[in-house]
């Protein structure tokens, strides 16, 4: 693939990911967002909350209101990694792709003691606290299975949760605030039932969806497709843990809404809905979290960064990602953050000495970080 080409690329994907340009007004709702793109990765909680916030140019408090109001979760449907998917989409998308990692996570909990019986019993304990309750935190969980006799120490609590998340009978409910800043937040967990009839903590955008496995498998490529495109069948495969067989039924039961595209020498997934290639537009600097769609969307990156350029976003190669920098629809740079006094610094280290353009816009999207968690901000730039 040429240049032009990865670049042509990167600037359809940026589109797709809603990213530059942004949706419009009636589509930047924190649910829009997160329906758009089926499941958005939120392992990091800051990070997966700036992941809405930059698409939708509202504040912390729209989503968490919109998390309260039972339209969003965290949840583990796939990959053994938290994501942010819409209430009602929870149960389906779980049962159609968590086997994977539940095998894979299989021998971790057995050495942790962490057997079916466990599991059974954690599950009753929490359902009879969670009646009560409503909601809980970690720390919560943890007492819940300890005064019922189940010992919750070292991870036993984390991956008793997972498996109940994975099961279908808890997702995460309400974030609490700590604090001032980014990380100043807690999730809670809550059943999983009752949210057609809109209990507590149930789904607030109305019925839960049950589709059938056709069904299933072609909301899950259109919404893929459509959300990351023009991806490989091997970007499909990677991003829902699932093998290719599965990936082209699920392609194959959209019934022609995704279509396959030659880019240089290679195949492409588009979705018939996809924005016209716009090369010639000049996108927006982003300051991007680390855990974000537009790097963990994709098995390859090549499009969005070099390989000396994702060592650096990526320096443990440990599946760590620093935020980044992008400009002109390309990785420029690395950023972190600081919290001290009320405000924060974002510190960005460039690749390349950054022009006054470069500059300017880094400024505009560190006033937008700001703004979403509704504290002043300042940027910085540091030496590599």
């Amino acid at each position: 693939m040429t240049p032009a080409q990865r670049r042509d690329l990167a600037v359809r994907r940026l589109a797709a990911l809603r990213l530059a340009p942004l949706a419009p007004v009636a589509a930047r709702t924190p649910l829009a967002v997160v329906e758009h793109h089926l499941a958005m990765q939120a392992q990091d909680l800051s990070s997966g909350l700036w992941s809405i916030g930059v698409r939708t140019g509202g504040t912390v408090s729209d989503v968490l209101a919109s998390v309260e109001r039972g339209e969003l979760t965290r949840t583990w449907p796939m990959r053994g990694t938290l994501h942010w998917v819409a209430t009602a989409d929870a149960g389906w998308l779980t049962a159609l792709l968590a086997a994977p990692s539940m095998r894979a996570a299989a021998r971790v909990l057995e050495r942790e003691g962490v057997i079916d019986e466990v599991v059974e019993r954690a599950g009753r304990l929490w359902t009879e606290h969670l009646t009560g309750a409503g909601a809980m935190t970690r720390a919560e969980a943890s007492a819940a299975l300890a005064a019922g006799g189940v010992d919750p120490s070292g991870q036993r609590t984390y991956h008793l949760l997972v498996r109940q998340h994975q099961l279908g009978l808890l997702r995460q409910g309400p974030i609490r605030r700590t604090g001032a800043g980014p990380a100043s937040f807690e999730p809670t967990f809550v059943l999983a039932e009752g949210e057609a009839d809109g209990a507590a903590g149930g789904c607030g955008s109305g019925s839960v969806r049950r589709p059938e496995r056709a069904e299933a498998l072609a909301i899950l490529a259109d919404r893929y497709v459509a959300s990351h495109g023009p991806v490989t069948e091997r970007d499909f495969a990677g991003w829902c843990d699932q093998p290719l067989r599965l990936v082209r039924e699920a392609v194959a039961a959209t019934e022609g809404r995704v279509r396959v595209e030659t880019l240089g020498e290679a195949a492409y997934l588009v979705h018939e809905d996809a924005p016209p290639a716009a090369s010639e537009q000049t996108s927006p600097v982003l300051l991007l979290p680390g855990f974000d769609e537009w790097l963990l969307g994709y098995k390859d990156r090549s499009a969005q960064l070099t390989r000396e350029q994702e060592r650096a976003v990526v320096p443990g190669g440990n599946g760590v990602f620093r935020g980044t920098l992008v400009a002109d629809s390309a990785v420029v740079g690395t950023w972190r953050r600081a919290v001290a006094r009320g405000t924060i610094t974002v510190e960005v280290t460039p690749f390349t000495r950054p022009s006054r353009a470069l500059r300017s816009g880094a400024d505009e999207a560190a006033a937008a970080y700001g703004r979403f968690w509704e504290l002043p901000c300042t940027l910085r730039w540091v030496d590599g």
